[in-house]
């Protein structure tokens, strides 16, 4: 199984098949269009929110994979999708696209992270993936003015009780916030370099983990300002 995130910087219907390159099993899109407007199904199962039909969040499922939005969806969560993954693996899936909230800033970012997982947080009963583009870093955490509801060591210390790691950092050993693979080149700036982009599992799938991949800038920058994150299990 291989599981994949990617910030495709839009009009995601001209790009997949730079990412269909690397077979992925489920693929989580944020700032995609509604499948509707594709011209092609070029995948077994797709699933979008969104107010804007170009750029929302799409999960979408390759080859026999099943996937279906979860019971527990609530639409208070702009850019937060729960899926339930039926076969042929069995696990629950939270996809995230962080983002600005102007009205409430205490939901900001990763504030909309942390209260998202909280509402979400009996999916974590079961074999559990939290994948996509946090728009974060710890070291925003002690940002003035930011106020925000929960920060990044919130969230990692709340995925850590249901034993749920970053796939990333727990099999490199690289502490969070020193990352040398960066997955966002703000605006395209290779000299803005940011680590933004996580795929979180529980323990059980971390242990089946065979390699963990962020894709390079000279591959990905004309397509998108993020590289790809992918992790593959055995």
């Amino acid at each position: 199984m291989k599981i994949c995130t990617w910030n495709c910087n839009m009009a995601f219907r001209k790009k997949y098949p730079a990412i269909l390159s690397y077979d992925p099993n489920i693929l989580i899109v944020p700032e995609c269009e509604n499948p509707d407007l594709f011209d092609s199904t070029f995948y077994t199962g797709a699933l979008w929110i969104g107010k804007n039909q170009h750029k929302g969040l799409g999960v979408f499922s390759f080859h026999d994979y099943e996937i279906s939005t979860h019971e527990s969806y609530s639409g208070d969560f702009l850019y937060a999708l729960p899926v339930q993954l039926e076969s042929p693996e069995n696990l629950n899936l939270i996809a995230f696209w962080a983002m600005n909230n102007l009205r409430d800033p205490g939901r900001r970012y990763i504030g909309e992270v942390w209260r998202a997982l909280g509402y979400y947080q009996n999916l974590f009963d079961s074999p559990a993936v939290v994948a996509g583009d946090f728009n974060w870093n710890i070291i925003w955490d002690h940002r003035p003015k930011m106020d925000l509801y929960g920060d990044f060591a919130d969230v990692t210390a709340f995925l850590g009780r249901y034993d749920v790691q970053s796939l990333y950092h727990a099999s490199a050993g690289i502490p969070f916030g020193r990352e040398p693979d960066p997955t966002l080149y703000h605006r395209k700036n290779r000299l803005k370099p940011y680590h933004v982009d996580y795929i979180f599992s529980s323990s059980d799938l971390l242990c089946r983990m065979e390699s963990m991949t962020v894709g390079g800038y000279d591959e990905w920058i004309t397509l998108s300002d993020h590289m790809p994150v992918m992790a593959t299990f055995q």
